[in-house]
């Protein structure tokens, strides 16, 4: 017991650095009714549509002991190993194993206010390693102001990001320890932990950490040159005890459309009065933008007037205040020019989560607020006078940034800033006076930044919003029973028509063709938005199936809500629960032997049909299986027609209506028709059939089947444009009619060279093909250089079909393929990490004999 007592002395502050901000958001949870005390979750935005479903697939492999190298749980099929260390390789997160998949939603919503606990602790931590003689209430009142700051607030539902702001404190602790007794341990191991659980975030802070070295107080340039070989020695060491994750996460990141490093041209995003005001009180964390210049940077006002007094205190030298000030400057520019932001974030674009950095920089803001504290903790009252004057200074900020801020300014920010001045003035005016002893006026000014925090992160988190799980994850079971049913493979694929999120296939684990995900492979993007499927930079969704690329992906099933309308042309099957099933008529599989002459396909247009066209030609010798219809020019509506080429139209609006372009197509003969559109300046689509809408929202390009339409049916297709800076843009439209008879005989001739699969698991397929003649097999798995194929028992080179899908080269005849995955750099990695961590380890035996 006296042992537990002392431990609760010495660490007391710490201890309340964690379970302050632990409670306060506990508290919130059980307002906001997260679960268990209601129906919804903390997990929003992208943490809803991409994480949880990883974490799915994740927590089906750790049940199942499966290899975490690949999954055919979305996208084709993944390199799991590299999405697993993007979004996933935290230790933090095996816990999930422990708990049902129905549980998750609770267990990662918890698990983040943990994760969100800790970043106040290891704040904590780092703030009494400045000063151990002097420790109080402000160690606890600063972590918690790093811990709910609304960066982490706003962001935090990047539930793989918050690792990296746990690790900062602990680094910077690291370099102090490094540099003043000469032991990197720390640095090293903290270092590490962060490139374990995010090598991009970690990217960031590496880059932080070089500057904070070059800027860092050295005594003596001898010391700058020998502690910097140290620091670069503990740098590396630290990434090759990571590098069996690093190594494969790297290789497959740089295959990502946005690998491709495309500078910015814009000197400015804008105002830097705006970006100020972003640090007062009363201003709502963002939880994503597409403006670029958006920020969260809010961590107190209190920290703000120490940063002030800062630079006024006298104790601290000129040297140490300009190298702050340059850093702080630095990162501050860095908001507003794009050039400076691009290379912080890795030479990425930002992809509506502007400046993802900024926890760099509120982070400096404390430790210098902090510094500024330990001056009024050893001189006392005779710096008092300047915090007084540091109150008038923020508040002339204050005002001159809303005077040239160029947006809507809410007098409610300027007003409860303005109050929480004036409570901080009236301390300090009291403490100058001696109303107030120095400890008197630390407890309450530390009370204070707790309360402002606090209340902040329930204002904040009542603005980010929450997701009712039961919306979202109602019909887990039912699809569990579906798969349970119909079993699937990587050559019995199944799809959701319509997913509530843009991943719910593997949320839900089916062998689908959805991927939406930063891992997600540039080349297989392309190839799927050549082919008529909808795709974005990073995303490539089942939405614009045709029956050829069904067969040629190995589709087998469709699922549909029994609320949504029905756009498939497969046969209905059976209701389960909420669930209908669909079946594709034909048989799929997840190969096809190819001519040779699939390799001058020409995917390179605009037109999927026509794409279709010339792979079925070329791969299988069918006859065309679309023929294209004219379209009439459209009737329009705010709208002008200024050029019109074939099925594609230049316009400008002058407004934004549902009725913009209106394109009628009257149904000449039977049919399966198909209308695809590309139009970046379209909002909104609704399509009518014999004046009944028929499907709507966000459809351009893509594939939308039409129906089995009758003579004399009737569609007509509104276009609702944006209304927007541009108010013009180009509209390209296809129309075209599926030749059953054609698809027939294409079918007879995939069939006849079908890949018969035998054997697979994650990462291995094996079975058959009977070749007619020499050729390609043709696989629907993304090509990657992991893939080992074996023919006949033998090691044969693989290629690519389309510069994205997997092929082999085999002679006619029968042959057994074998197919075997390993990421891309994992052997090497694994030698790297076992050299690091024997290296580390001779390290602490050495360091230990020393202190022995």
């Amino acid at each position: 017991m006296p042992k537990r007592r002392n431990f609760y002395r010495r660490n007391k502050y710490l201890i309340w650095a964690f379970l302050a901000p632990f409670f306060i958001l506990e508290g919130i949870a059980v307002i906001m009714k997260v679960e268990p005390f209601g129906n919804n979750s903390f997990l929003i935005v992208d943490a809803l549509h991409q994480y949880l479903p990883f974490f799915a697939d994740y927590h089906e492999k750790l049940r199942s002991l499966d290899s975490l190298f690949y999954s055919f749980h979305g996208g084709l099929g993944f390199n799991f190993l590299g999405l697993w260390a993007y979004y996933l390789s935290s230790p933090l997160n095996l816990i999930i194993v422990l708990f049902p998949k129905e549980m998750l939603n609770m267990v990662l919503s918890h698990l983040y206010i943990i994760k969100i606990a800790l970043c106040g602790l290891s704040a904590a931590y780092y703030f009494r390693s400045r000063d151990k003689k002097r420790q109080d209430m402000s160690i606890t009142a600063f972590g918690i102001c790093y811990a709910l700051s609304s960066y982490i607030v706003g962001y935090s539902w990047n539930i793989m990001w918050l690792e990296v702001m746990i690790m900062l404190p602990l680094i910077l602790a690291g370099i102090d320890r490094l540099i003043k007794k000469r032991d990197g341990r720390l640095y090293c191991a903290a270092l590490f932990f962060s490139l374990l659980c995010n090598f991009y975030m970690s990217f960031m802070t590496c880059l932080f950490l070089v500057l904070w070295y070059l800027l860092y107080d050295h005594k003596k340039v001898k010391d700058f040159f020998v502690n910097g070989l140290k620091f670069a020695g503990y740098s590396v060491l630290s990434a090759m005890m990571a590098g069996a994750v690093l190594l494969p996460a790297y290789l497959g990141i740089m295959k990502t459309s946005s690998a491709k490093w495309d500078f910015p041209k814009e000197l400015w995003y804008g105002n830097f009065a705006d970006i100020y005001c972003r640090h007062l009180l009363g201003t709502a964390p963002i939880t994503n933008s597409v403006n670029d210049g958006e920020i969260n940077l809010y961590c107190g006002i209190l920290t703000l007037i120490f940063v002030l007094f800062y630079f006024m205190a006298s104790r601290i030298s000129w040297k140490t205040k300009i190298k702050r000030a340059l850093l702080l400057i630095l990162l501050f520019f860095s908001f507003n020019m794009p050039f400076l932001g691009y290379m912080w974030h890795g030479f990425h674009n930002q992809y509506g989560i502007p400046n993802r950095f900024a926890y760099l920089y509120i982070f400096l803001l404390l430790i210098m607020a902090y510094d500024g504290l330990l001056v009024i903790k050893r001189e006392g009252r005779e710096q008092a006078w300047k915090l007084c004057i540091a109150c008038g200074i923020f508040c002339m900020s204050v005002g001159i940034s809303s005077l040239l801020n160029t947006k809507a300014f809410d007098r409610k920010v300027l007003a409860l800033t303005t109050a929480a001045v004036f409570v901080y003035l009236l301390v300090f005016a009291l403490y100058d006076r001696k109303t107030l002893s120095r400890k008197g006026m630390i407890a309450i000014c530390s009370v204070l930044l707790a309360i402002e925090t606090a209340g902040m992160a329930v204002y904040g988190f009542s603005e980010n919003g929450q997701v009712l799980v039961t919306e979202y994850f109602g019909d887990t079971k039912d699809i569990q029973k579906v798969k349970d049913k119909y079993k699937t493979g990587p050559d019995r694929r199944m799809e959701l028509i319509k997913g509530k999120m843009l991943d719910e296939s593997i949320w839900h684990t089916l062998n689908g063709v959805t991927m939406f995900g930063s891992t997600a492979l540039g080349s297989v993007v392309d190839i799927m938005d050549d082919l008529g499927f909808y795709t974005g930079i990073n995303e490539y969704l089942y939405e614009g199936a045709t029956p050829f690329t069904n067969n040629l992906l190995g589709v087998k099933y469709n699922l549909l809500r029994t609320s949504d309308t029905n756009t498939t042309e497969f046969q209905y099957l059976d209701r389960i629960g909420n669930v209908n099933v669909y079946g594709n008529p034909y048989s799929t599989a997840v190969g096809y032997g190819m001519k040779k002459s699939a390799y001058k396909w020409n995917y390179d247009d605009v037109n999927p049909f026509l794409v279709q066209n010339r792979l079925s030609g070329d791969a299988f010798g069918g006859n065309d299986i679309f023929h294209m219809i004219k379209t009439k020019q459209p009737k329009t509506n705010a709208c002008k027609i200024t050029q019109s080429n074939d099925g594609e139209y230049v316009f400008e609006n002058t407004a934004s209506l549902s009725d913009n372009m209106v394109f009628e197509i009257p149904v000449t003969e039977d049919g399966k028709l198909y209308f695809h559109f590309d139009g970046s300046q379209v909002e909104d689509t609704a399509i009518y059939r014999n004046n009944e809408i028929y499907i709507s929202g966000r459809l351009n390009a893509q594939c939308i089947y039409l129906g089995d339409l009758k003579k004399g049916d009737h569609i007509t297709v509104n276009m609702k444009l944006k209304e927007d800076d541009l108010m013009s843009g180009v509209v390209r439209v296809t129309l075209a009619s599926l030749d059953e008879n054609a698809m027939k005989d294409l079918y007879g001739k995939m069939q006849e060279q079908a890949f018969h699969l035998r054997e697979s698991s994650s990462g291995m397929l094996k079975g058959s093909v009977n070749m007619s003649e020499a050729g390609p097999v043709f696989f629907s798995i993304p090509y990657d250089k992991g893939w080992k194929v074996l023919v006949d028992g033998k090691e044969t080179d693989a290629k690519s079909i389309g510069n994205a899908f997997l092929c082999v080269d085999v002679s006619g005849g029968k042959h057994e393929i074998e197919l075997k995955y390993c990421p891309e750099g994992f052997k090497e990695g694994i030698i790297l990490t076992a050299l690091g961590w024997i290296l580390f380890t001779v390290i602490c035996i050495r360091k230990r004999k020393k202190s022995a």
